[in-house]
């Protein structure tokens, strides 16, 4: 069994909130229209440009207003905008100025940027609903785009703004370069979500875990979880003790210095156990102030590292309102090879053993090892 009262490792967080992913959008918005703004003063299409200077102005006002508290009061409104004012900007760029150059490629973007921000904002009924609605919304509209452009009846001729081979080249190199970074863009926000999604998993699941297996007061594990484990030693063939502690005279300690008090030494006792027992030794809450340790190990190893955690719990001083209250522990110690072998008598023997002698030891004045 893993020590997993050791095992704290640090888990990275790098997720994105979310009033930063919207003013993310907001800016990379409001630049990509100024270079639109800029491309329609110099071809002289001034509805374009007219509809730029509100585009500017929406996602700027958007990018200073995310991070207050009151922003996501209202998501479905900020989406809608988004998505509204990029699908009739696409539109109208197509039937001004031709599907070759590229902009109906931003109404293809705005199906997962709407999807991405309804599911990060709304509710789960509403996310189902928006995506149904923007999909066929998008479909429809840029179907219709791409059709006007298409068939250019002379009726609509006028509407349609002619540009050089060059110019055309150039708009659409940069309606490329802009919409590769959208997908770049949110294909990362995409990975870090899911990194994070999965990242929270599973420190809930180790939480989950640890507080199955472990005692909530002291760390160690609880008696519960032991069992496998035990079963396990009676087909080990390498050398190993069960150590069984009990503090001594935990009852007064409650009694004179109260429950608060007595969960401040048994958390100082666990706390000095988990930090001297070996790399693969387990350390548990058996019962009360009772604590049973696996070590793995011989006779000799094992009994020193016991030795050692007996005198420092001698030398604990806890204060408590101005008392200082010392702590002491009586053990009761053995080996898997004491009778050349456990599977004769089985671990549960093996226990029984090491329980006999605590009690040897509580009878025989306390504070002992007896092995």
């Amino acid at each position: 069994m893993k020590k997993v009262q050791r095992d704290k490792r640090d888990i990275l967080d790098i997720s994105i909130g979310k009033s930063l992913k919207y003013k993310m959008a907001a800016f990379a918005g409001a630049l990509m229209h100024v270079t639109f703004f800029v491309i329609f003063v110099v071809i002289k299409l001034y509805t374009m440009v007219i509809f730029n200077i509100f585009s500017v102005a929406l996602y700027t006002l958007m990018g200073a207003l995310c991070e207050r508290d009151n922003f996501e009061d209202h998501p479905l409104l900020w989406i809608n905008l988004m998505y509204f004012e990029i699908v009739i900007h696409a539109v109208l760029c197509t039937i001004f100025l031709g599907a070759e150059t590229c902009f109906f490629l931003y109404s293809m973007m705005t199906i997962p940027v709407a999807i991405y921000y309804l599911f990060l904002t709304c509710s789960n009924t509403v996310f189902k609903r928006g995506t149904v609605v923007y999909t066929l919304l998008t479909i429809m509209l840029l179907t219709a785009a791409l059709l006007f452009a298409h068939f250019n009846e002379p009726l609509f001729f006028t509407h349609r703004y002619e540009l050089s081979t060059g110019a055309i080249d150039l708009i659409r190199a940069i309606n490329i370069l802009f919409t590769t970074l959208l997908m770049f863009a949110f294909s990362c926000l995409f990975i870090l979500e899911i990194h994070s999604l999965i990242k929270k998993l599973n420190l809930t699941n180790e939480q989950l875990n640890f507080t199955a297996t472990h005692d909530s007061l002291t760390g160690l594990y609880n008696r519960n979880c032991l069992r496998g484990t035990l079963d396990e030693l009676e087909h080990s063939d390498e050398p190993f003790c069960l150590v069984m502690g009990d503090l001594d005279d935990f009852k007064k300690v409650n009694d004179t210095y109260g429950h608060d008090c007595g969960d401040v030494v048994l958390r100082s006792v666990a706390e000095i156990i988990m930090n001297n027992i070996g790399e693969n030794d387990i350390a548990c809450r058996w019962g009360g102030e009772e604590m049973l340790i696996i070590m793995h190990g011989s006779y000799d190893e094992c009994f020193g590292r016991v030795s050692n955690i007996k005198a420092l719990i001698n030398s604990l001083a806890i204060d408590h309102e101005n008392s200082t209250v010392k702590v002491s522990m009586t053990f009761g110690f053995a080996a898997s090879g004491e009778d050349g072998s456990i599977s004769s008598a089985g671990i549960d023997a093996m226990l029984s053993t090491v329980d006999k002698r605590l009690y040897k030891g509580k009878a025989s004045g306390k504070n002992v090892i007896i092995a």
